[in-house]
């Protein structure tokens, strides 16, 4: 047996042992049907209803179940997360975002905005686009920093496909926000990349 089938066959057990307290009797049916749709336990509870629901249909109870356990997960991370960021790079950082963008399906931007002795202050999205590409306003950004009184930023971002290296537009996107940082006197610590469990790191390839 492969890795890729061994891990599947694992993620099928989980999965139907979670479905089976709310329908014992579909459970290895349900998930089955959802990994086959969607591949993999953190693709499935990165969708959305809707995208469940095609699926699942009418089952709610499956529904509200699989969206409560995103909401748990996160919740932990988010615990877990360090008062004051010493690194954009921070390991509980980065596993925290991998859980809730190395499955998403389409590339999505989202902000990470920090006080003067970088506390987080609020962890927002920005923007959703194709699965190559997502389309962010620089300046709301920096609008929305100045709302919070934020003294410095972290960009994020993923790539569905997997690859790390920045593109030429994630790269000239990043120089337009770090001109219009420097012009309002805000930090920009990093831009982070994610893609699956990989990540890679502006500020560590040198390009910040």
């Amino acid at each position: 047996m492969s890795s890729a089938q061994a891990e599947n066959q694992r993620d099928g057990s989980v999965l139907a042992q979670l479905i089976a307290s709310v329908a014992p009797d579909q459970a290895t049916t349900l998930s089955e049907a959802l990994l086959k749709e969607f591949g993999s336990i953190g693709r499935i509870l990165s969708e959305s209803e809707e995208a469940l629901r095609r699926v699942l249909g009418s089952q709610d109870a499956v529904i509200n179940l699989l969206m409560a356990t995103e909401k748990l997960f996160m919740a932990q991370l988010q615990n877990e997360l360090p008062k004051k960021l010493i690194s954009a790079t921070d390991e509980k950082l980065i596993r925290y975002l991998q859980a809730s963008m190395g499955s998403l399906a389409t590339e999505t931007m989202r902000v990470l905005f920090l006080d003067n002795v970088n506390h987080l202050i609020s962890d927002q999205i920005f923007g959703n686009g194709s699965p190559s590409k997502v389309l962010v306003q620089p300046r709301s950004i920096l609008k929305r920093a100045l709302e919070l009184n934020a003294s410095a930023i972290i960009l994020v971002h993923n790539h569905p496909g997997g690859n790390v290296q920045p593109s030429q537009s994630d790269v000239k996107f990043t120089m337009l926000i770090k001109t219009l940082c420097r012009e309002l006197e805000i930090k920009l610590h990093d831009h982070i990349v994610i893609g699956g469990s990989k990540w890679s790191s502006f500020r560590k390839m040198k390009l910040l």
